[in-house]
């Protein structure tokens, strides 16, 4: 969806606010489809020269599964922002054709800037790596055994020994030449 910037356009250097909702077409990630409600980016925004910055807070609701049980989690999403947006033209579209980096800036043209990209690329970045439905999920309780709960495997042979023992003792040896 557009964001309309044209009261930034007609006062430069003006901090204006913003309350843009959005949407985010459901993700597919790591399998598992991931849908967006509530998409809120709210902030201020300002044009100098020919750079728009925004800078606010996206704010929105993530639904997923439980990595364990399966069960639907509601995850929230709150993340801070702060980009700038170059202003294209139709001669900077020529000349800036060859520019590696024109795919990682952000561009707009006209007075409405698309931020759908930046709402899709905050939240996805901001999502856990699996989601988890609580602390007590009886699948995630059951994977964990109760007499150890933080030793890995190989190191109850060596239980005196930490992971870097043994760059450690390679620093000490090269320290004595």
């Amino acid at each position: 969806m557009l964001l309309d910037i044209s009261r930034a356009l007609r006062a430069p250097g003006e901090d204006i606010p913003f309350l843009h909702r959005d949407e985010i077409p459901p993700q597919e990630i790591l399998g598992e489809t991931v849908t967006f409600h509530d998409v809120i980016l709210s902030g201020h925004y300002s044009f100098a020269g020919e750079s728009l910055h925004i800078r606010g807070t996206l704010t929105a609701e993530a639904d997923g599964v439980c990595g364990g049980c399966l069960k639907p989690v509601k995850y929230p999403i709150e993340v801070e922002f702060d980009e700038i947006f170059t202003r294209q033209s139709r001669y900077s579209r020529v000349e800036e054709a060859s520019s590696d980096d024109e795919e990682e800036r952000l561009m707009f043209e006209g007075s409405k800037v698309e931020l759908s990209h930046l709402a899709l690329t905050l939240a996805v970045l901001e999502l856990p790596l699996r989601f988890i439905c609580g602390e007590d999920c009886p699948v995630l309780d059951a994977l964990q055994p109760d007499d150890e709960p933080h030793t890995h495997a190989c190191q109850k042979d060596m239980p005196d020994q930490h992971p870097f023992s043994a760059l450690q003792q390679l620093l000490t040896k090269d320290q004595e030449v």
